[in-house]
């Protein structure tokens, strides 16, 4: 017996020494006789913060006949010499993990070796635990989901500052849209990512400018993946809750022309009677959704000219409202009559002259009107647009021509006066036969004093010569 006690004191010395972590410590603590070779000790934590506890016991002459857990730890070896204790979740403080019996004889001795401990978080052991995020035990399902690297990039929801996206938010689902108010100069999302590991790392404001924006939101998972969702969204143009599509029309009234027929905003063609000598069309008309007056631009007249058509586009910007007018163009009065005298004809001629540029003037001043009033009108956020839908290609010029007889003869009348004139390209200038005449003879007569001086001179050098 002594020799079994001082083989015990021995192992006692070694299992005293403490295990020193920090400011805390792990030991076996003394052993104590609970019968006759049966002796039990203790293992003890103090101010360590741990889940797991291994490593074994060498017994010689002796076994380790039972052990005990506290503190709802947990032995995963039974009563192996080699030990691994865990517990489902960390403790701190000062407890005792374990109570170990060992039965002994003579020359018996216990030894403590490869002793270590750990906290556990996320970590699989050899045993098939799964240990958590906070050092809990979780099932395979949460642990993969929480502490194995992840790779989803989604998001769980999708919220806007403004407004609501359309369709309803589905995570596989990465196109959107959403309309505002004009007022609503960027919008704020609040994603919600799926997985705690994912992060939004770009897209949660967007600036909005007038029309159709993209807004995207960049998912990043803790694999390093990436997801993106495309929301578009429409800011209105006005600052109003609802933009009119409105596009219709009261009280039209045709400047430079009449309707054959009583307008009726349902009724969508017309045929107009244009004014004798009218170059052009305008309209005014009241839009029903404000009730604002209107003058549209000039619709130019010309011998080819068909058809004009006034369209009316609503505050939305998209619905539209249009009606077509055939011209019907009155013929000329003079134009089938024959004058007898050459100055009657020149006379019609500049009465027509004069009215086509009083009405000339009267269009040009009617177009700007015209102008400036839709310019007045720009307000109302309502487009006018006139155009003529078809045209005489060969009518490049609104000239009138004059096709009389009389004028036929004036004409050769000035073209008979300018006969005894021609002209002289280096001048530039026109003059009279007469006139080129004498320039000639004086031409000739200097001409001849020259050549008769050089013959002279010449002459006499031959003389001297002589």
């Amino acid at each position: 017996m002594k020799k079994i006690k001082n083989y015990l004191i021995g192992m006692i010395i070694f299992l005293l020494l403490p295990v020193l972590v920090n400011a805390g410590e792990i030991r076996f603590n003394h052993p104590v006789k609970t019968s006759n070779n049966t002796y039990e000790f203790t293992l003890t934590v103090d101010n360590i913060k741990l889940n797991t506890i291994s490593g074994s016991i060498g017994v010689t002459n002796g076994k380790i006949t039972k052990i005990t857990m506290s503190n709802s730890w947990l032995n995963k070896t039974g009563n192996n010499n080699t030990f691994y204790f865990y517990r489902n979740g960390s403790m701190t403080g000062s407890y005792t993990v374990a109570t170990i019996e060992v039965t002994m004889t003579d020359n018996s001795e216990y030894t403590v070796h490869n002793l270590s401990y750990k906290l556990n978080k996320c970590v699989k052991d050899s045993y098939g635990n799964y240990f958590g995020e906070n050092g809990s035990i979780v099932s395979k399902s949460t642990y993969d989901e929480t502490c194995s690297i992840s790779k989803d990039a989604t998001l769980k929801s999708i919220t806007p500052s403004s407004g609501s996206i359309s369709p309803k938010f589905n995570p596989s689902l990465e196109l959107y849209s959403i309309t505002v108010n004009n007022k609503v100069s960027s919008i704020k999302w609040n994603p919600i990512v799926n997985n705690s590991k994912a992060k939004v790392i770009s897209g949660s404001t967007c600036s909005l400018k007038v029309g159709i924006n993209l807004c995207k939101i960049v998912v990043e998972a803790e694999a390093g993946n990436q997801k993106t969702y495309t929301i578009t969204v429409t800011r209105k143009n006005v600052y109003n809750n609802t933009l009119s599509t409105d596009a219709s029309i009261s009280n039209l009234v045709v400047h430079g022309g009449t309707l054959t027929k009583t307008f009726n905003p349902n009724t969508h063609e017309y045929d107009v009677k244009m004014n004798k000598n009218a170059s052009s069309l305008y309209f005014t008309f009241i839009t029903n959704s404000n009730k604002q007056n209107h003058t549209s631009k000039a619709c130019t007249i010309a011998d080819g000219t068909k058809t004009c058509k006034l369209t009316i586009t609503a505050e939305d910007g998209v619905t539209k409202n249009s009606y077509l007018f055939n011209i019907i163009q009155e013929n000329n009065s003079n134009a089938g009559s024959t004058s007898n005298s050459a100055n009657s004809s020149s006379s019609t001629t500049n009465v027509n002259s004069s009215t086509n540029k009083n009405n000339a003037t009267s269009a040009n001043k009617n177009s700007q009107s015209s102008a400036s009033k839709e310019e007045n009108n720009n307000s109302s956020n309502i487009e006018v647009n006139v155009e003529n839908e078809e045209t005489n290609k060969n009518s490049d010029s609104l000239q009138n021509v004059e096709t009389k007889e009389d004028q036929i003869e004036s004409i050769e009348e000035k073209q008979e006066e300018k006969k005894d004139t021609i002209k002289i390209p280096l001048m530039d200038k026109e003059v009279s036969k007469d006139i080129v005449g004498k320039v000639v003879a004086v031409v000739d007569l200097i001409l001849g004093i020259g050549i008769g001086v050089f013959i002279a001179k010449r002459q006499n050098r031959k003389s001297k010569e002589k």
